[in-house]
């Protein structure tokens, strides 16, 4: 089958599709979404053809439509005009009209290359050009748009809330990513399924053990992992951070690493983070996903104090490696995807986070049942095989009703 995704993608996870193009000459794409790399591998694993359709930021004037194509893979990268308010030379900011310039450019794309199947990630211009193809498709709601707007109380952010509205009561068949999202969804789609996001399952249930054994010796000078994409109110770092304050005083050797948008030596984490005077805290930033997998599998500890989530790839991602992780239990999906009550508690209150964490790291045999669990619960419930089965099957009960 030829499948179409439309979805955002960066070239630091694209790129190991195209062995034969230089990383340095391919275009950005756009970031956020690493576990669509686990669905194309998976999917071109099982022999499919891929085409994998996104935008990325206008430079130097260039709007020129860019495609790259290795075996069965193919990306095609659709300019987005750099500003969303401001005009673009003769073109007005994306957000008045939509993206209306970019759908119709992925939309035209879709219908040149005439895919058996389409589908789109997100409610917003993906799902509009998706729409708009005419071609068979399913589109996945990966956040509710009425709650990012209570977040982020903005023109841009309600934009995008009359997009995801508009296109969903559209939407002949959707899917969605988590049964906490599924009430939103089935509000405004016919028909609705629930297929959660994968994660790469790249170490065997031994190769965990024996991985939590050796770290289950270092509980004394713990390391601690924190991944946000972006720093703001919804992600609730700040709690995270006067909780390591806290737990500074029972572990003095603790370490903290912060990854993600905002989390830069300079960035906002730190800049907050000043007038609590910690120590033993390093500011990573955005990293390649790949140097991320690596330093969650050398933390004891994934804390997690986001106020809502609608899945939470970063959760079992971790969970793969055999980290556990202390989340929100008020957070939206994330007890659904963490499935152990043990490790969650209220991540608006600092206390809780310090209190669930001196109890995971004081208890050798404790913190090794539930690591291994952890992993546990993500290869049995989020594997790429399973995920993409799930999808493979949708896809064809929809062609039989298109």
């Amino acid at each position: 089958m030829h499948i179409a995704i439309l979805v955002p993608s960066h070239k630091s996870f694209i790129s190991q599709f195209l062995p034969n193009q230089d990383l340095n000459n391919l275009p950005l794409g756009f970031a956020g979404a690493p576990f669509i790399g686990t669905l194309i591998t998976e999917l071109l694993s099982q022999n499919h053809q891929v085409t994998a359709i996104t935008n990325s930021r206008v430079v130097n004037n260039d709007y020129t439509v860019k495609k790259f194509n290795s075996g069965n893979f193919s990306w095609i990268v659709v300019p987005q005009r750099p500003h969303s308010f401001r005009m673009n030379g003769n073109k007005i900011g994306y957000i008045l009209d939509f993206f209306a310039y970019e759908q119709n450019l992925m939309a035209s794309c879709i219908r040149e290359i005439a895919p058996d199947f389409v589908h789109a990630h997100w409610s917003y211009e993906f799902a509009g050009a998706a729409l708009k193809s005419g071609r068979p498709c399913l589109v996945t709601v990966h956040d509710n748009a009425n709650k990012v707007l209570r977040f982020f109380k903005n023109l841009y952010r309600f934009g995008r809330l009359l997009m995801a509205e508009h296109n969903l009561k559209q939407v002949r068949f959707a899917s969605t990513v988590s049964p906490y999202m599924q009430a939103y969804t089935e509000k405004r789609c016919k028909a609705v399924k629930v297929i959660a996001n994968p994660v790469l399952i790249s170490a065997s249930a031994a190769e965990v053990a024996a991985s939590v054994l050796i770290k289950s010796q270092t509980l004394a000078a713990p390391r601690l992992i924190m991944i946000n994409n972006g720093w703001d109110a919804r992600k609730n770092g700040m709690s995270a951070l006067l909780a390591f304050k806290q737990l500074q005083q029972q572990l003095p050797n603790a370490t903290l690493h912060l990854f993600g948008d905002g989390s830069e030596p300079n960035g906002l984490a730190n800049q907050e983070a000043r007038p609590l005077g910690l120590s033993n805290v390093t500011y990573y930033g955005a990293v390649p996903h790949s140097q991320l997998m690596e330093e969650i599998r050398q933390a004891h500890v994934l804390i997690h104090p986001a106020l809502e989530e609608s899945f939470g790839v970063v959760l079992i991602e971790a969970m793969s490696c055999g980290v556990p992780v202390i989340a929100g239990v008020n957070s939206g999906a994330v007890p659904w995807v963490v499935n152990d009550e043990r490790l969650l508690v209220d991540v608006s209150k600092p206390e809780q986070i310090v209190q669930k964490t001196l109890a995971l790291l004081s208890d050798t045999n404790g913190y090794q049942q539930m690591s291994n669990q952890a992993y546990s619960n993500v290869s049995t419930r989020f594997s790429s095989k399973s995920v993409v089965d799930a999808y493979l099957s949708y896809y064809h009960e929809i062609l039989r009703a298109w």
